[in-house]
């Protein structure tokens, strides 16, 4: 997303709605994968380590940011020509995502089954938290600009994501299934973003 401007008034990635449906915000039942990102007190020490006049990136965009790095040394992954939820996506899937996910496996994973079909564009951003309902900005790119000592507002509801409470692909599976896109009616695709005038 390109927004150019210097000043970053609200902006919220996630909704709020997400914290309060039930099928999305099951408490963890084990420690996450993605509990790197979901240190406050680690968000805090790079806010106090910012140069002046510097903004630290959402967590989301922190996260996004160390993927595409993870992604770039990957071997390129191939999925079968089918589309949809069948028998050779699903093998394929349990093949190359098996046992216990890196937080970068279960994010590229839901990436691999929107590409496959299996989660439309809505399921998989709802999955990983990032359907927007509202933006209320000046400016500014995902960032967020806070005293270290508030709440973490720079976390922007990541926590809250329904991918941080996956641990294998089973996971993502039982999820997806439950998903219903009537739930979401505030989602705002990419399409309708960029007709808006916001990417």
């Amino acid at each position: 997303m390109n927004i150019s401007s210097q000043d970053l008034s609200a902006y919220s990635l996630y909704s709020s709605q997400l914290r309060n449906h039930g099928r999305t915000s099951k408490k963890m039942t084990q420690e996450s994968v993605f509990g790197k990102y979901l240190d406050v007190d680690r968000q805090r020490q790079k806010m106090r380590e910012l140069q002046p006049g510097r903004m630290l990136d959402s967590v989301y965009m922190q996260f996004k940011d160390d993927y595409q790095k993870w992604k770039a040394k990957q071997p390129e992954v191939i999925p079968p020509d089918s589309q949809g939820w069948t028998d050779e996506n699903l093998e394929f899937l349990e093949k190359h995502y098996s046992g216990e996910l890196s937080a970068f496996e279960i994010y590229d994973a839901l990436e691999i089954m929107q590409r496959m079909g299996m989660l439309n564009e809505k399921a998989k951003n709802c999955a990983i938290g990032s359907y927007e309902v509202r933006i209320n900005m000046k400016g500014g790119a995902y960032a967020t600009n806070v005293d270290p000592n508030s709440k973490a507002a720079w976390l922007h509801g990541f926590d809250e994501a329904p991918m941080i409470n996956f641990h294998s692909v089973s996971d993502i599976f039982s999820w997806a299934k439950e998903f219903r896109e009537e739930d979401y009616p505030d989602f705002i695709t990419g399409a309708e973003a960029l007709v808006r005038g916001w990417v």
